[in-house]
């Protein structure tokens, strides 16, 4: 899947100039809205190669990206690609008072979706981030200033990924399977310090789990529970699962869901990074609690 973006301004200087400013990636990232660093800048004479690294935090974990310019042609484009994120391609034309700049962002994503820390940094250049360098691009090469704030965007959408699947066997059977986190979570989440309760509500548990190395952990508690229908769980670090089974002629189907939605870009990479995990195989998942089940009710 390929996500692509594209934010077009007018710039009230010649394409010369504004092309110079594109040379040099440190004035474009540093556009981006909130707070980052650019390092290992290196301009190479004839552009091509010239590349610098981005670095953010989130979740006060360092984050680090390295843009290279694989395609410059003077005073009309130039493509900027790392080895694992977005490749952004900055396209000049000379219009009349000026520049019309267009900035389109293009993210190769696999499926199942990258579940890498690195992934948490393009979180970061969504739509209103794309849209607030550009402004700011515009800004700074007009006045020396930026016009984009500095706070970062607020996310309004909705995070989701849902599932189900039927199985061969009761359904009070497919649910006291599944209540337990060890099975809706899967064999790559560590489970520990699980309390439960006789009705359900207020079990809790602590989830963790490594990516490249870098562990995470966050705590889980159960805020709804109707025995042999759903229960939801809210993950302090992340979004709110729901597990619920149905009876679906004769057999049960099992559907699962998670759902966050973002106060901000920081936490929008967390939630994000912590929903791409919970989404891990999540196929092979379904299908091995179907087969653990249907096994049971033989």
């Amino acid at each position: 899947m390929t996500r692509n973006l594209i934010r077009s301004t007018r710039i009230n200087a010649p394409v010369d100039r504004v092309f110079s400013f594109l040379s040099d990636p440190t004035n474009w990232m540093k556009a981006f809205p909130g707070d980052s660093d650019v390092t290992h800048l290196d301009v190479k004479p004839d552009g091509e190669g010239t590349s610098a690294r981005w670095s953010a935090k989130m979740w006060g974990l360092p984050m680090h990206v390295t843009h290279e310019y694989r395609e410059v042609v003077p005073n009309k484009r130039i493509v900027s690609g790392t080895s694992v994120g977005p490749t952004l391609t900055f396209t000049l034309e000379p219009v009349e008072d000026g520049t019309e700049l267009t900035v389109e962002e293009s993210l190769d994503i696999p499926a199942p979706l990258v579940r890498v820390p690195a992934q948490a940094l393009f979180a970061r250049w969504a739509e209103t981030d794309i849209q607030g360098m550009v402004a700011n691009v515009k800004g700074l090469v007009e006045a020396g200033m930026k016009t984009a704030p500095e706070s970062e965007a607020k996310f309004t959408q909705n995070l989701a990924w849902s599932g189900s699947v039927i199985i061969d066997a009761p359904l009070p059977q497919v649910f006291d399977l599944v209540r337990d986190p060890r099975v809706w979570l899967g064999p790559d989440v560590q489970i520990s310090e699980l309390k439960t309760t006789p009705e359900g509500v207020g079990t809790t548990f602590q989830a963790a789990w490594k990516v490249l190395g870098i562990p995470l952990k966050t705590t889980h508690e159960y805020t709804e529970f109707a025995q042999n229908e759903r229960f939801t769980s809210k993950a302090a670090l992340g979004p709110v699962f729901t597990v619920e089974v149905a009876p679906a002629n004769g057999w049960t189907r099992l559907s699962m869901r998670s759902d966050v939605i973002p106060r901000n870009m920081a936490e929008a990479a967390v939630d994000a990074l912590v929903m791409k995990i919970s989404e891990r195989s999540q196929t092979e998942l379904l299908a091995s609690i179907k087969a653990t089940a249907e096994a049971q009710a033989r």
